[in-house]
This record gives structure tokens, sequence and C-alpha cells, in this order.
């Protein structure tokens, strides 16, 4: 490939260009043009140093007049001091809140004493006041390996800026699993300070922090809320490294979440930064607007929740006066759920979230009338209308979630009558109804919007599919018309006990008919054979109708899960061997799944339910005893499936739920609410289902053609696709594999149509089909992949025979192509090889009376043989795919025991590029021979050994790092007995070391035994210099080799 069109050129110099040219920030490049030394390039006295001293030190001066040389001293040193037993995000969480609070010094005070005082490391208020530096190819040393990173980014001489680039022909995720990863285990400690990790191959670029997975990384798409969107590197510099963004981010867009005994480090995505910046600017203008902030809509399932968070911390760090914050809710979940979240992120200090909580009226009162931080209450804590209206000296921000409930309106206006100064913004995660005249109110109109299509496109949500399957069953084809009564009763049932009465009075006939056994029967029939054919897809979530029924419901479904269960034994006892496998592990998955029920208490329960037979008490002791939110929220977790009714259905956040079977009527932001639990990202969720059994689509679409979707009011975007265009989707991906398959010759038909023996064969052969590249394989792998993520969400019945049978072959054919077929042994490498060979030659059968055509002599490995055996063999392509495989395993194991063999590596390495390039029968041949020879050295080199004469392949990894050219016969001799001595004397002294790996004297303890031992015993004729290099050689082999002894 030209130069110019390398990576160095096209991604990476344009990053630089756009950071110097555009973004102001100092660009150099640092590979072998560096000069170490604190008048050096960059002041670093070593490649280990990742804090540069003299730009750290000189911004300590600029931004703190008044600090001396000693508190310059400190500060760097408890900047840089970290406990050894701290994993690396406690280490960056501590340093990220020295950095954007300041680094306290110690300051002298007449008469002796000392006082604390914070030395400011960056200057937030002034971005051009900092040194924003990007260094390309730096040059970074760990305890034992050596890396060159692509950019990173220094504000103040604090790396705070990770980039890795790859070409453009490269996947992203190769620059996260090939290099982000390999760069923790090597030099980890180049992210302590970091902030914002960036990977890219300059046409899309992702985003992400700290302990994300790669599943978490984001992208950075728009400047502005207005803009369509563009995933390339230069959108997201643009958006993240122009300096007034980066320290905005910096400052109150990163939060480090405790929640679940877990830390989760969080960077904002790209709305949620844009979207409380709008809300910022509202703020910042609240008394031209008479207190209305206005109205945040964002999706649900796209962090509704951080966003709140984002803004308060925000407001509380850039603005004076110490505001108070109010955050309202209507519902006690969701008030112990976003107190808890605050409390969680920090926002709260030391202090628990219930010591903010309002628990009447008149403590809500009170806590106005002072001064918290925080106040977190229910709407109906406003509930007396003749207060005297507080006016208070400092500002309070009422942050209201889920300001939409029709239930506000009272409530909402005794709230502006008691609070006539307080700002107000109200969050949603769904949009405005035309008619909602009471939120606009409160509230004022949109500042913020994030609707379904966006979120789905961002990947920020995944997209809904949704199935009616009342028309599917026959019993409940007479469901009851719903009707907007209907639904206005419901709703307020759920939010008034005393309501439920009344609903059951004025609509007997209706509950009757939602409620008869033979109907609710069929459905637990039916869910169960529909969900236990997802049994891969996620948990599951089944909204009733009302308390009594989720229990019914939930006795119904245990009968048919029992009983499926026992049909899946019959089937498999007369299944084929390899259904039989598929089938054992449903069986496995059936018979460990957990359910619950999940309802609120109310009074007389017991008695209630006594009425219907039921037994309410096992499952509110299950309730109270367990902490079933945490078990249903966690992905290994048993508990499956729940059932409910009103609980759980708004702000519970499950991102592994992707099964939601509906038989409740809901209307306009219920419904909304509801659906969304399903669209929740997690990792290995390609898709959310909505199983609709009461035929709540018609008021889905009627909500939907209620709301103001956007603030252009162009219409309601529906967050739901027809289950129709998942089934096209699959249906599409099977005639492309199938293709694809045709075009290498192979026919999927013939596989799908052979049995036993012939189709073990014919996946091979399909295997071997498509891999004749890298890429070719690559191709097929993606299809398959897709297909199978896709089909998680399709029942039997969705799918025509013919079409799962094709699916079956090509998700065979992946399985052929990612199992790892050989594992290396203490079996002689030979031996494996020949059974390689073997399980691609099909031999005959010998007639009785003759012997076989030919027969293997297992001790004495002919190589002609094998290469006239390889030459029989049809499927090549997965033949050397398990060489190379087997080969380099074996390699590494041999590299490990001894680093000199690097030139066996480089063999291999070069025979399989050049294999890459040209797959054609030739290059296939001669791969296979020159594999052959390089095992055969192999095989010599890992008997040297004994033949030098040592007891074993660590003292000959010794003696090969300390020989040199030119010795005598007695040298060599006593570097033998050196390499021997050493290696003893090391492991010795190791067994006495508690975890020698893990703190710094031990460490010198290993390294000054090495040292002393060479000087003592080497011959003379090596120098000063030549034994600093063998020694750190060795330790580098000791501290690889002995890492993990005690």
């Amino acid at each position: 490939m030209s130069y110019d069109y390398s990576e160095n050129i096209l991604v990476q110099e344009s990053a630089g260009h756009l950071l110097h040219d555009e973004l102001g920030w100092e660009v150099a490049f640092a590979y072998n043009t560096e000069k170490l030394g604190e008048n050096g390039t960059f002041g670093r006295k070593s490649y280990r140093e990742i804090l540069l001293a003299r730009y750290f030190r000189e911004a300590l001066l600029r931004l703190n007049p008044w600090i001396t040389p000693a508190q310059m001293d400190e500060a760097k040193r408890t900047l840089e001091y970290r406990l050894s037993t701290v994993s690396l995000l406690q280490i960056n969480e501590e340093k990220y809140f020295l950095i954007r609070d300041g680094i306290p010094v110690t300051v002298k005070k007449p008469g002796g004493k000392t006082e604390e005082k914070k030395a400011a490391v960056i200057d937030f208020q002034n971005p051009d006041n900092n040194h924003f530096l990007a260094i390309k190819e730096l040059k970074i040393h760990g305890d034992l390996y050596r890396r060159r990173t692509d950019i990173v980014g220094f504000v103040n001489g604090i790396p705070l800026l990770f980039i890795e680039l790859k070409k453009n022909t490269v996947d992203v995720q190769d620059a996260y699993t090939n290099n982000y990863t390999d760069y923790l285990d090597t030099i980890p400690h180049l992210f302590y300070y970091n902030a914002f990790l960036i990977l890219s191959n300059g046409v899309e670029a992702k985003v992400g922090t700290l302990g994300s997975k790669y599943a978490f990384f984001h992208e950075w798409k728009r400047l502005s809320e207005q803009e369509q969107g563009s995933v390339a590197l230069e959108t997201m510099l643009r958006g993240i490294c122009k300096k007034e963004n980066f320290l905005d981010l910096l400052e109150n867009f990163i939060l480090f979440d405790h929640s679940g005994g877990h830390t989760a480090k969080i960077l904002a995505r790209n709305h949620q930064y844009l979207g409380v910046n709008e809300a910022i600017k509202a703020y910042e203008a609240r008394k031209l607007n008479n207190g209305k902030l206005g109205v945040f809509w964002h999706t649900q399932g796209s962090g509704k929740s951080y966003s709140m968070v984002f803004l308060a911390q925000k407001i509380r760090r850039k603005f004076s006066g110490s505001p108070t914050i109010v955050i309202l809710t209507d519902r006690d979940e969701l008030n112990t759920q976003i107190s808890d979240t605050f409390e969680n992120c920090g926002l709260l200090g030391k202090t628990k979230a219930s010591q903010f909580i309002a628990s009447s009226g008149a403590d809500l009162e009170q806590k106005l009338r002072g001064n918290p931080s925080f106040i977190f209450t229910l709407i109906q804590k406003f509930n007396k209308t003749d207060v005297e209206p507080i006016y208070p000296d400092h500002d309070i921000l009422i942050m209201s979630d889920e300001a939409h409930r029709s239930q506000y309106g009272i409530f909402a206006d005794n709230m502006v009558r008691l609070l006539p100064t307080a700002s107000r913004i109200g969050f949603t995660g769904t949009p405005l109804l035309s008619n909602d005249n009471i939120t606009e109110r409160t509230f004022g109109g949109y500042i913020s919007v994030y609707d379904f299509k966006r979120a789905v496109e961002d990947g920020a949500t995944v997209p809904l599919y949704y199935e009616n399957r009342g028309e599917k069953i026959l019993d409940i084809k007479d469901n009851p018309e719903i009707t907007d009564r209907i639904l206005d009763a419901i709703e307020q049932a759920d939010l008034d006990v005393d309501q439920q009465d009344k609903l059951e009075a004025e609509f007997a006939k209706e509950i009757h008919l939602l409620t008869a056994t033979p109907r609710l029967e069929s459905i637990a029939r039916d869910f169960v054979s529909h969900y236990s054919d997802l049994w891969t897809s996620g948990k599951a979530m089944f909204v009733c109708l009302n308390k009594v029924t989720c229990v019914r419901m939930y006795d119904l479904v245990q009968k048919y899960w029992a009983a499926e269960i026992e049909a899946l034994k019959i089937q498999i006892k007369h299944a084929t061997q390899q259904e039989t496998q598929e089938l054992e592990r449903k069986l496995q998955w059936m018979q460990e799944t957990e359910m619950a029920v999940v309802i609120s208490q109310e009074q007389n329960e017991i008695q209630t339910f006594q009425k219907w037979g039921l037994d309410i008490k096992t499952h509110r002791e299950k309730m109270e005893k367990r902490e079933l939110d945490k078990e249903f929220k966690d992905p290994a977790n048993p508990l499956r499936v729940v059932f409910v009714c009103a609980m759980w259905l708004t702000g519970f956040d499950v991102k592994c739920l992707s099964c939601l079977y509906l038989d409740k009527p809901l209307k306009a932001h219920t419904l909304m609410q509801t659906i969304a639990r399903a669209n929740r990202v997690a990792e290995g969720k390609s898709n959310g289902l909505i199983i609709d059994y009461i035929g709540i689509v018609k008021a889905l679409r009627k909500a939907l053609a209620d709301y103001t979707a956007n603030v252009n009011g162009t219409g309601g975007a529906d967050p739901t696709v027809d289950k129709g265009q998942l089934i096209s989707r699959i249906l599409e991906t099977i005639a492309a594999a199938e293709n694809f398959l045709a075009e290498r010759d192979f026919s999927l038909q013939t596989l799908v149509g052979v049995k036993d023996f012939e189709k073990l064969q014919l996946i091979q052969t399909a295997a071997n089909a498509v891999s004749s590249t890298i890429e070719e394989k690559k191709t097929f792998q993606t299809y398959a992949a897709e297909l199978i993520r896709l089909m998680k969400y399709a029942d039997r019945e969705d799918i025509e025979l013919d079409s799962r049978k094709r699916y079956e072959a090509i998700a065979a054919i992946y399985g052929e192509l990612k199992k790892k077929r050989k594992t290396v042994s203490n079996v002689e490498l030979m031996v494996e090889i020949n059974n390689i060979i073997s399980d691609y030659v099909h031999v005959e059968e010998a007639a009785e009376g003759l012997t076989p055509s030919r027969q293997f002599d297992i001790s004495q490995i002919d190589f002609d043989l094998l290469r006239r055996e390889f030459a029989k063999a049809k499927k090549k392509n997965l033949v050397m795919k398990d060489l190379e495989d087997l080969i380099r395993v074996r390699l590494e194991a041999m590299l490990f025991n001894n680093p000199d063999r690097i030139n066996y590596h480089e063999r291999y390495q070069q025979i399989i590029e050049e294999y890459n390039s040209q797959q054609d029968r030739a290059t296939i041949e001669k791969t296979f021979d020159e594999l052959m020879q390089l095992v055969k050295d192999m095989d010599q080199e890992e008997q040297r050994y004994v033949r030098e004469g040592f007891s074993s392949d660590e003292e000959l990894s010794l003696y090969d790092m300390l020989f040199s050219e030119n010795l005598s016969k007695q040298d060599i001799q006593k570097i033998k007995k050196v390499a021997v001595d050493l290696l003893e004397k090391v492991k010795a002294k190791i067994t006495e070391l508690d975890h020698w790996t893990d703190k710094q004297e031990t460490k010198a303890t290993i390294d000054n035994l090495i040292r002393d031992t060479l000087w003592a015993e080497l011959p003379e004729s090596y120098d000063e210099v030549s034994i600093s290099v063998y020694r750190q050689k060795i330790y580098e082999y000791v501290y690889t080799r002995y890492k993990d002894v005690a």
C-alpha cells in the first residue's frame, strides 16, 4: 500500500491536523525524536513516566500563584500516589476527583500550625489558560512490556485522552480487542488519569470510559440536536476535543456509579450532553421565562435518570448561591430509585439518600424553608392549598420525573403556589399529548428532544418488535372493546386502591371477559409455548389486569410449564444425537427457571385472595424476604419471569428484559413507558419483543396519533415494528447466506437433505468452502451471527419448517467455524498432526481377508506419508486452520519457556502471512510443507536442553539469555553453571516472599539477587553494560514465568 494511504497518513495525520489547526492543541510526534531528561522534549526522565511533570508544575504555578516549590512537590506526590492493592478503576476514580476538585497541599500558618488548601490543576473557567498537548507515537514502558501509542492527549501534563486508531479498512472493534485491552495489561499506569477513550478507523469512531465493555462504547454523531449525525472521527474530535467541550465533559459529565456494590464509570452520551446543556441555557434564562425551563423529552431507555444527575451536578458546580434542587416523582419506588441513583453517583456526599427524602407534607414544607442541597419528594406531598408561599433567599429548582402524569394537575398548582419563585423543568420518557395543557402550563415547551427513532439509530436503545398473539388464539377472539372510559378507570385504579371497586362495578362485564378462566388458561398455555421457544432471548415480564389475576396467571403458567418439561423429556427420547444436545440444554434452562409475582401490598389482601382460593402469603414472603428487583436485573440469575400489574411498569430498568407480554389495557404514557421496559441495551441483545394478548395495538396507534411527537409537530413515531419485519429480515439473511455458499459451489439444500455421517461430512465441506480467505470467512460469520441473534426472538410458528431447517444448517456451519477443534496437551505434536489429517481423510474399510490400504505408525511419524495424506484431504482449508492453531499454541508455550525462541515465531508468522495473501492450491501445499519443516525444527529445539546437559528447559532459557558469541569452552561451561545456580537461587527466594510481584521492595529483592549473582559469577569477558542488559532480560523472564507464585 502507498504510504499516502497508510494508517499514519489517512487517520493519524488527519486527526493530528484537526486537533492542531482547528481545535488549537499543540501536536507533537515522539517516535525516534523524543529526547529524555528534564530539559528533553517533554521533560520525561524515562519512558515509564506518563505524568509530564514540566507542564504539570507550570500549570500549578500559573493557576495557584501562592504555591511554593515544596507544595508543588507535595501535589505531584499526592497525584501520583496509589495503593498497590486497589483496582485500576479505583485508582482512576481517586485521580479524577483530585484533578477536578484540586489537590490538597499543606499550608503553614503563623504559630507553627498547618492547614490544607486545594491547588487547582485545571482552569475550568478559562480553557485557554490550560496547556493542551497531543503526542503521536509516544513510547511507554511498563514493568515488562514496551508499547507505542497512537495519540495521547495531555492537559497541563496529565494524560486525560487516549486515542487508538486503525486503518479505514479495519473494524473499529479491533482497536478495542487487539490494542486497548493489551495496553490495560502491559502499560496500565497510562490509564490512571484517563478520562476519555476514543477508538476509530477514521470513518467510524467510538468513545468510552475505563472499565466499559466494547458494547458500551458509543458514537458522538452530533454537535447540535438539529444535525442528522455522522459517525466519523472528525465529528467526535470536534464534539469532544474542542477545548471548551473537553473541559465541560471532564468537569460535569463524568460519574462513578456505585450501584449494586459495583463501580461503573459513566460518561454522558452525545444526546445527554447536548440535552443537559440546552437545559443549562434555560436555567441561565430562568427569570425571563417565569421559572419555566421546559420539558426534557428523551425516550425511555436512553438514560434519563443520568441526565437528571448530570444537570444537577453542573448546576451545583457552575452557579453560585447554593440552589436547592427538588426532585419530584409520583410513586414511592420511583422516589427510592432516583434518590438511590443520586446517592450512588456521589451527589449527596457521604449523607444517605433517606435524609433528603420528604416523609410528609409538613416535612417537605420544613425542608423547603431551609436550604438543603437536595430534596426528594412525591408530588402528592404538595397536598395543602392554604399554605403561606415560601420566598427563599436562594434559588430552588424543581426537577419533575415523568412530568406528564395526569395526577400532576392539582398538586402541580399547589406546588406553584407554595414556591412562586422556583424554577421548574419536566423530564419525560414519552412525548406530550397534544391536549396536555397541564404539563406545558407548569413547565413550558420542549427544550430537548431525543425520540424513539433517533435513539434506535444511535444504538441508545434496541428496536422493539410487536406481535399480536390475541388474534392467533381461538379462545380469546371475544376480547371486549377497549374504550377510553375503561382505560381511564384502570389507570385510576392503579393509582388509588379505592378506585378498584368502582372499576369492577362499572365494567363488570368487561372485567369478567378479561379474567375468565378459559381465556387465562389459553393465554397461559400459549405463553409457555411461546416463551420456551425463545429460551435464549432473555427475561420476560407478564403484565396482568390486576393483582388477583397476577397470582392466577402465575399458577396456570406453573401447570403448563411443568407439562412442557414432561413433553420435552419425551421429545428428547426420540431425538437424534445432534437434536438431543440442544434439547437437553433447553430442558436444563426450563428446570432452572424461576418465576415470581410482584405486586404492591394492600389491606385485607389475605382475605381477598382467599376468596379466590389463592394463597398470597407465599408470594408476599418471597417479595419481602428476597431482593427480587436485583435478582431480576441479574442476567445470570434464574429468576426469569415476573407477573406484574402496576409495579415495575415505569422507572424500573432491566437491561436483560427482552420479552414483554401484555394482557392489560393501558393508555397513553403508561402504555408507552411499559413497552419501553424491553428496549434497554444489553450485551448480545439485538431487539425487544412486545407480545399483545389484548389488542392494545389500537390504543397504541391512537396514543401515537395524539402525540405532538417533536418540536416541529410532525406527528408521533411508532416505537414498535411489526414482527413481520423481523421475519422478513430473517428470511432475507437466510437467502443471503445461502447465495454466498452457492457462489462457492456449495448447496445448502443438499446439506439440509442428507442424514447422519453424510451430514457431518457436508458441514465440514461447507466450512471449508467459506474459509478460502479470511475475508470470506468473516463475511459468512457475519451473516450467521446476525441470523442467530434474530432467531432468538422468533418462535416455532413464525418460520416455516423449510426455512428453519436452512437456518439450522447455517448455524451448524457457523458452529464448525467457531469451535476449537484441537487442544495441545503433552501428547507429541506429531501425533496431533497425524490425527488432524486423519479427521479429514475418508478411509475405506478393508474387505474381509485383506489388509487395510494404509496404516499409521504413531511412534515413527513419516513426513512423506503426512504430505501424501494432506494431498488427499478435500478440506485443506480446515486442515490448515487446525494446523495453524495447533502450532501457534505450542509456539506460545515454547516462547513462554524461552523468549530467545522468537525466531520460530517469526518464521511461523511469515509462513501464515504468505499463505493468507494467496490461498491457491500451490500455496496451500507449499505452506503445509513449510509448517511441517517448522514443526520438525521445533521438536528438535524442545529436546535441546537434554543435548546441552541441562535438567530442564528453564535452565536452558537462562543459558540462552546469557550466551554471547566468541566464548571459550571454559566460559561456556561457566555460564551453564551460572544459569543453573541462578535459577535455583531465584526460585528459592520467590518461595520465601508473599506475592512478590505486588510490592516494589520484593520485586527489588529479586532484581538485586539477579544482579549480584551475575556480577559475582559471570566470566570476566562480560562487562558492566552487557551485565546490565542480561540482568534486565532475566528479570523480565522471571517476572513473566513466576508472576503468580505466592
